[in-house]
C-alpha cells in the first residue's frame, strides 16, 4: 500500500530546490559540432570545389565572345575589367622591377608583376634548347614593343585574379586586339590552354 507524502514535506523539497537551484549544463563543444554537421559538411565541400576549380586551366573556366567573357563561376554573365596600360617600359635586370619585361609572357607594371593570361611563349632562363631561347628572346621584344605603344589596356578575363605564383592574371589589348593574338601569328608564342608546347620539334 503506498503511502502518501506529507504535504510540509513536499513544500520544504521546493523551498530547498529554490533556494539551491541546479546548476546550468555546461556547453558541450562536440554536442554542438554534432548539431552544425550539416553546415560544417556544405562548408567544407565548399573548400574543395573552389580548391578544385582554382586549379582547372583557364579555357574550363571562361568562355572568351569578343574580347569578352562568360564567367559561370561568379556571375554567369559577361564581365570585362578592363586597366589602362601607361608608361615606358625596359627589360628587366636586377631586384627593382617597376615598369619592365621579363618575357614575351609577364611584365611588371607599377611594381605588380602580370602573366598575360592567353598566351604561353618560349622560356629563356631555362630553355629546353637553342631554338626556344631564340624565340623566347624574340618574344620579350615583342612584348616591350607593344607595351611601348599607345591604346593599350589589361583585361581580366580569368575567375582567378593571380595564379599561383602571384602573378596577376591579364590579356593586354592594342586598340582592341589581343596583343597575344599578334604574337601568335609571328609564331612567337601560343593559346594558352592549360599545357606548355614544345619548341624544339
Amino acid at each position: 500500500m503506498m503511502t502518501r507524502k506529507p504535504a510540509r514535506v513536499i513544500l520544504l523539497k521546493d523551498a530547498r530546490q529554490k533556494l539551491n537551484p541546479e546548476p546550468a549544463p555546461r556547453w558541450n563543444p562536440f554536442k554542438a559540432l554534432y548539431r552544425m554537421r550539416r553546415i560544417l559538411m556544405m562548408a567544407c565541400l565548399a573548400v574543395l570545389a573552389v580548391i578544385h576549380f582554382e586549379k582547372l586551366p583557364y579555357s574550363y573556366l571562361v568562355v572568351p565572345a569578343s574580347n569578352k567573357v562568360i564567367d559561370y563561376a561568379i556571375t554567369g554573365a559577361v564581365a570585362p575589367r578592363t586597366e589602362p596600360i601607361e608608361g615606358r617600359f625596359v627589360t628587366c635586370a636586377g631586384a627593382q622591377r617597376i615598369n619592365c619585361v621579363v618575357d614575351g609572357d609577364t611584365f611588371w607594371y607599377r611594381a605588380v608583376k602580370y602573366r598575360i593570361s592567353d598566351i604561353n611563349t618560349p622560356e629563356i632562363g631555362r630553355p629546353a634548347c637553342e631554338r626556344e631561347r631564340q624565340l623566347g628572346l624574340q618574344a620579350q621584344v615583342a612584348l616591350l614593343d607593344a607595351l611601348n605603344g599607345s591604346g593599350l589596356v589589361m583585361e581580366r578575363r580569368e575567375r582567378r585574379d593571380v595564379d599561383q605564383y602571384g602573378r596577376k592574371l591579364r590579356v593586354v589589348l592594342q586598340d582592341g586586339r589581343s596583343v597575344g593574338d599578334d604574337m601568335i601569328a609571328r609564331g612567337i608564342a601560343h593559346r594558352w590552354e592549360g599545357q606548355k608546347q614544345n619548341w624544339c620539334g
